[in-house]
């Protein structure tokens, strides 16, 4: 007997309609799961991009009121610098741009500047304070400063090595292991090249270029970066008044110390000699002055030889070219001046605290040394192994190569400095490290 398949799947206990709606049931219950699911996915993302979205902006406004308390700070040094009357009686500084404002009060302890700055947020009146110090140091000359040259700018060349701050009003060119060991400050552009090094900062006014695996390690900034020390009180070479020196050679025209024998040693006496031409002192020969203070003034072109020496105290005024030979030695605050040329050779010596001075060029080679105050208010030209401790100055450009090294000592600066020195009187504010309070 067949058997009606509906009746099996009855016999069975399952119907195939109500299997149909049992899936139908299950689908649903599972889709609207998965939609709650969903939404509360949906519902929490919302809920934690709002979140991060008020963290945003409440970091943003934060990040204001800091940058106004920073340009607070930069304010207050920038008044410091520039108004004499505001380091003499320090206060406050405040300024506002529509959305935050910054205010900084600026107080004195002896030479050093405290300077506490404040950025609020003009509508969340949300705030940031930072405190910093300065160091307020004031001197008659550039303190810390190896060489300075003018205009025509500096060239540095075959194993040179400067110890001390650097200015240059133009170019600098550094190569074949050249070396400046502090800061260069530089109006001009930096080429460096053939491994040349700067260990400090580099304060560039144009174009920098480096080849040939030369290296800046403290970095490069704009010349006119707050970052700079000097960006609003400069370096300058510093002007000389030629006037008393050309005083003293309009007297050698008309006047001739007949008692002057060069032939042997020759004591000025403490007074004022005049030779109206030129002269030369001879081998081993002494130039002195008992007392000290003595003047020797030469017309034409004065000219030591082979082992000679200008004694300590003694003032020689050239009126054309002052000339050093071999192992000759100019004594300890001596002060040589010559109208165009000074020329060291072979060795010469100048010894401590004694001063070089000329509008024209000075020319040092062959392993000369010198001590004390360099100026040329030409051309500073040095080259061979030599060797200079103390301040470098050079009116238009200083061009140094083969092993040359200066060094920054103001030890063996004289003790008063040669007549009709215009002093540049420097101020530098040393920052500390600043900090938020």
């Amino acid at each position: 007997m067949k058997t009606n398949r509906w009746a099996r799947w009855s016999f069975r206990g399952i119907s195939p309609r109500g299997s149909r709606r049992s899936k139908r049931g299950a689908s649903l219950a599972l889709v609207m799961g998965m939609t709650v699911i969903i939404t509360l996915i949906g519902a929490g993302l919302l809920t934690a991009s709002g979140t991060a979205r008020t963290e945003a902006v409440r970091r943003q406004q934060l990040l204001q009121c800091f940058w106004s308390a920073e340009s607070a700070l930069a304010v207050a040094r920038t008044r410091l610098y520039t108004d004499a009357s505001f380091r003499s009686s320090p206060g406050g500084v405040a300024f506002t741009n529509g959305l935050t404002i910054g205010a900084a009060n600026v107080t004195r302890t002896g030479n050093v500047y405290y300077v506490h700055a404040l950025g609020t947020n003009l509508y969340t009146r949300q705030s940031r304070r930072l405190a910093q110090e300065f160091v307020l140091e004031t001197f008659d000359y550039w303190d810390d400063f190896a060489l300075l040259a003018g205009s025509g700018g500096i060239r540095l060349a075959q194993s040179v090595a400067i110890y001390g701050d650097v200015y240059s009003g133009g170019d600098v060119t550094m190569s074949q292991s050249a070396a400046i060991f502090e800061t260069l400050f530089c109006e001009g552009s930096l080429s460096m090249s053939q491994s040349a090094v700067i260990y400090d900062q580099a304060f560039i006014g144009g174009s920098i270029s480096l080849r040939n695996s030369s290296t800046i390690y403290g970095g490069s900034y704009p010349f006119n970066s707050p970052a700079n020390p000097y960006y609003v009180v400069r370096p300058t070479v510093p002007a000389i008044d030629w006037s008393w020196y050309e005083s003293m050679l309009a007297q050698a025209a008309v006047r001739h110390s007949s008692n002057l024998n060069f032939n042997g040693n020759v004591d000025l006496g403490g007074s004022n000699n005049f030779w109206n031409g030129s002269a030369t002192l001879y081998q081993t020969r002494r130039l002195t002055s008992t007392p000290p203070g003595g003047v020797l003034v030469v017309r034409g072109t004065f000219e030591i030889k082979q082992s000679c020496e200008i004694g300590p105290g003694v003032t020689v005024i050239c009126g054309d070219r002052f000339w050093m030979g071999q192992s000759t030695r100019v004594g300890s605050n001596a002060v040589v001046f010559a109208r165009n040329r000074i020329e060291l050779k072979q060795s010469g010596i100048v010894s401590t605290r004694a001063a070089l001075i000329t509008p024209g060029t000075i020319d040092m080679k062959q392993a000369a040394q010198a001590s004390g105050f360099i100026y040329a208010g030409g051309v500073l030209d040095t080259a061979q192994s030599v060797v200079l401790h103390g301040l470098c100055y050079a009116g238009n450009y200083a061009d140094l190569s083969q092993s040359v090294a200066i060094y920054y000592n103001r030890n063996v600066l004289p003790v008063t400095m040669p007549p009709g020195l215009q002093t540049n009187p420097a101020v530098r504010l040393q920052p500390r490290r600043w900090r938020e309070l």
